[in-house]
């Protein structure tokens, strides 16, 4: 019997060739080595703490899933991991498009004990947007969450959603980290651990994806969109971005937080995209088109091309100092022997991806990824006409890694930002 991952290998070499391939495979085979990984629960007496902490409002979650035809054990587990949760001012609103009652009896059998789940059976399946929305009138939380119904949610997941709402003081989107587990919900693997949102690489792939909570007041002025069904949460959310670019000032990145935890499990089956790519090949179809429409909305003329790994992408611009006024710098890495020696830096001068080996994407892709960041290196950047004088200047300094921090120092404070591009040369 073929295994899961052989069989991954196999598609990707349909799609990418033998040498992308024997990369793919070597990277693979390195991160099993050395990046263990195994989801810890919070503790019982963590879970009791948060049970009893007390809040200064009330603040209610809706959790929607649009369901259809959702397998027992599926719909178990996530009915489950929503009762078992910390916070207890939340909703289940389970909105049913199936044409037998598999889902609705299901249902039926956990509302007997649990008060706080909601049924409505569609009239019709629209698909996950039409359902979605749908659903939506129905909805009476603060804040809604989108849950697949084939995956399920940490016990504490609302707690800590909502420790970040407070904290940020009325956030519009949160979102959090989340893992992959096998269809049994036992052996979780394959965390993305998300950045604070970058608006740069949410270009190039939907990282915010799981868990995500959006003003309720909001996602219902937004709806999602049919136009985009396989890609519709990716869609929702740059929607939610420009939505925040337009009514919160110039401190709207401030309203997209991130919740540095695993709330999230995606479970992987064959019929599911995180355990087969090519299952719904129309939804990075649909990725591209909620790209494209997104960077019209801004006014920026750029071809979205696909990456190798299927669902990231990248924004291919003819004059990117032309497009985009706001970017001052983009730079590239920096190799020695095969490996990334610079390139993407912190604001200390550390390179965020060193050692990488030349053709490897690191985590969840990201080194393959145009993006934010504080600094790029001066050996392999170029700069718009206005920063050209610092350039110059810049370059008189021994260090390159000083030079860089300072020229990129320069650019910033003047108010442009920094595009690191793992293409550029």
């Amino acid at each position: 019997m073929i295994t899961d991952s052989i069989k991954k290998t196999i598609r990707y070499f349909k799609r990418n060739g033998i040498e992308d391939t024997l990369i793919a495979v070597q990277e693979r085979l390195w991160e099993k080595r050395h990046m263990k990984y195994s989801y810890e629960p919070p503790s019982k007496e963590e879970l009791e703490e948060q049970a009893g902490e007390q809040f200064a409002r009330p603040l209610k979650f809706t959790i929607l899933v649009p369901a259809y035809e959702t397998a027992k054990l599926f719909m178990q587990d996530l009915i489950l991991s929503v009762t078992e949760q910390s916070y207890k001012d939340y909703e289940l609103l389970i909105a049913d498009a199936s044409a037998s009652d598999i889902v609705k009896n299901e249902v039926a059998s956990f509302q007997e004990q649990y008060d706080r789940i909601s049924y409505v059976r569609l009239e019709e399946n629209k698909g996950i947007s039409g359902n979605t929305n749908a659903a939506l009138e129905y909805a009476k939380g603060d804040y809604i969450c989108l849950l697949d119904h084939d995956d399920t949610l940490t016990a504490d997941a609302l707690y800590q959603l909502r420790k970040a709402i407070d904290k940020a003081d009325g956030p519009v989107l949160v979102y959090s980290d989340e893992d992959k587990s096998d269809s049994y919900m036992e052996n979780f693997h394959a965390p993305n651990r998300k950045t604070d949102y970058d608006d740069e690489m949410f270009f190039t792939n939907n990282y915010i994806c799981h868990l995500s909570a959006y003003r309720s007041g909001v996602i219902k002025e937004l709806m999602l969109d049919e136009a985009f069904d396989g890609s519709q949460d990716y869609d929702l959310a740059l929607r939610t971005v420009d939505w925040c670019r337009e009514n919160c000032g110039s401190g709207w990145k401030k309203k997209i937080v991130h919740v540095d935890r695993v709330l999230y499990h995606w479970r992987e089956h064959e019929a599911s995209t995180s355990g087969n790519t090519d299952a719904k090949t129309y939804a990075y179809e649909a990725g591209k088109r909620a790209i494209e429409a997104a960077l019209k909305r801004r006014g920026r003329e750029a071809e979205v091309k696909g990456l190798k790994h299927l669902g990231f992408y990248r924004i291919a611009y003819k004059d990117i100092f032309k497009q985009r006024s706001d970017i001052g710098i983009v730079g590239g890495p920096v190799y020695k022997n095969g490996r990334v020696i610079s390139g993407a830096m912190d604001k200390e001068g550390r390179c965020i991806y060193e050692g990488l080996k030349k053709g490897f994407s690191g985590p969840v892709h990201r080194a393959h990824l145009q993006q934010e960041a504080p600094a790029v290196d001066i050996r392999n950047m170029k700069v718009r006409d206005e920063l050209k004088e610092s350039y110059e200047s810049a370059l008189r300094e021994k260090d390159a890694v000083q030079a860089s921090l300072k020229l990129c120092r320069e650019a910033r404070k003047r108010g442009f930002g920094i595009l690191y591009d793992p293409e550029a040369e």
